[in-house]
């Protein structure tokens, strides 16, 4: 139920003329507005949540206004480091921000400060809890119920299954998002929600909890690596890899494992050398095996592009049959699924860019036109990427200078955040393939002064 701003207002000066202490006032709130208890101390403090964020990046905190709105509305719940500086920003503790429960005794006197740093610390010794007594006192149960409260807590700590599936959404949702949103913004997301699941990976977990945290995980770390080849900084973007394919262990999830060897595979086919890119795709296509997955497609076709790129047309027709075949033994929420699913667009542009590599210009820019008319304008990735391709097969039917014009405008035309490490990377390889005789064409020269001046979105993960 949203807050009457007005009646919170109130609720404040009240608060203020009665010398109301923080945690009345935020009880007080929470029983009004009927918010959590987590937003309520932000509202008794007046803050918003673009003013609470800068609050907690002042303690050396890095959250979203969104990942704090989720919070307070119960989509999702901080890791132990973000819990932490919450209750250090509200000068508070874990359950009065609506986490966890106290179980202090209530004839226990609340301590008014820390011992005295002089005065020894107590001895840890044996509690007695009264259970000679027949039956037990209250204060003995009340023991009894704290020790095994603790002795759970030990075994595994409960997270609330719908917070769970917040962070499985989340974690597809930074797939989509690649094409839409600079990727240096997805490797800050996806990093800061990964530092999240490895605080809940330090604690126990249940063996079906800790298998789907390391699966989201995994995913996080997939999709850092996403990010990371987009912005040219591949050898990084390897090792995130590596620690997905670590995280995807856990799971005996081998779906995961095949998508992470395959988005692998990208780099060296992005960055030349073909023959690794080949093996790696190999590897990921073992690996799927008979397991019905969008990989086991996708991993064929990049087998594809990379046998072309060594010039073995006649295997590189054979496995991209083979994408096609697997490609139609999919069902619909794979084929529809840009993040971790493999579509008919994606199928369509990479036999574009394998018939590209061939040498094959009418089938290559049929199959290519007809993948790039399927992505929205604002997909920006892979449309560059298949705008490279067509120049390609400009170049390779001698239209230079169209094919550097067309190159230029493609440039000049995407947003800087999206002119990124892997799109420079192909214009590069565009002008590696135009002949000696078109080197001093003013197209080309000035494509090449274009490509070299564009310098790399900045790396961040803050």
């Amino acid at each position: 139920m949203a807050h009457d701003a007005q009646s919170v207002r109130t609720l404040r000066a009240r608060a203020e003329g009665d010398d109301w202490t923080p945690w009345q006032v935020s009880k007080s709130i929470t029983e009004q507005a009927g918010c959590s208890l987590l937003k309520a101390w932000r509202l008794g403090r007046d803050w918003t949540l673009q003013a609470a964020c800068e609050q907690l990046a002042t303690l050396g905190g890095r959250v979203t206004v969104q990942q704090m709105s989720a919070w307070e509305t119960g989509r999702g719940r901080p890791g132990e480091p973000n819990l932490d500086l919450l209750c250090r920003l509200y000068e508070t503790r874990p359950d009065r921000l609506g986490y966890g429960n106290d179980y202090t005794p209530r004839d226990e006197p609340a301590a008014e400060a820390d011992p005295s740093p002089e005065r020894p610390a107590p001895e840890h010794r044996p509690v007695s809890l009264g259970l000679t007594m027949m039956p037990p006192t209250s204060t003995a149960l009340t023991a009894l119920a704290a020790v095994r409260r603790s002795m759970a807590s030990i075994i595994a700590t409960p997270i609330a299954e719908t917070t769970i599936e917040q962070w499985e959404r989340q974690a597809a949702e930074y797939g989509h998002a690649y094409q839409i949103t600079p990727p240096a913004e997805i490797l800050s997301g996806s990093i800061n929600d990964l530092l999240e699941q490895r605080a809940l990976l330090e604690q126990r977990q249940p063996t079906d909890v800790r298998a789907r945290l390391c699966r989201i995980a995994a995913q996080l770390a997939g999709t850092a690596g996403i990010a990371l080849v987009a912005l040219g900084e591949h050898r990084e973007a390897r090792q995130w890899y590596h620690l997905g394919q670590l995280l995807a262990e856990e799971t005996a999830d081998r779906a995961l494992r095949a998508w992470l060897l395959a988005r692998e595979a990208v780099i060296p086919f992005y960055f030349g050398a073909p023959a690794a890119a080949l093996a790696l795709a190999e590897r990921a296509r073992l690996v799927a095996g008979q397991t019905v997955c969008a990989t086991a497609a996708w991993a064929p076709s990049l087998e594809a592009r990379a046998l072309a790129r060594m010039g073995r047309k006649r295997e590189a027709q054979e496995a991209m049959s083979l994408a096609q075949r697997a490609f139609a033994g999919l069902g619909a929420s794979q084929t529809s699924d840009t993040a971790y699913g493999y579509t008919e667009r994606q199928l369509m542009w990479h036999g574009g860019s394998m018939w590209t590599m061939i040498g094959d210009s009418r089938r290559a820019q049929t199959a290519l036109h007809a993948a790039r008319d399927l992505y929205s304008a604002d997909e920006h990735l892979d449309r560059a990427l298949i705008a490279m391709d067509e120049a390609t097969c400009l170049v390779g039917v001698g239209e230079i200078t169209v094919a550097c014009r067309e190159t230029e405008m493609l440039l000049l035309g995407l947003p800087r955040e999206h002119r990124t490490g892997i799109v420079i990377s192909r214009a590069r390889d565009l002008l590696g393939s135009i002949p000696p005789r078109g080197s001093t064409m003013s197209a080309v020269r000035d494509l090449r002064e274009l490509v070299e001046g564009c310098a790399r979105p900045a790396l961040t993960t803050g």
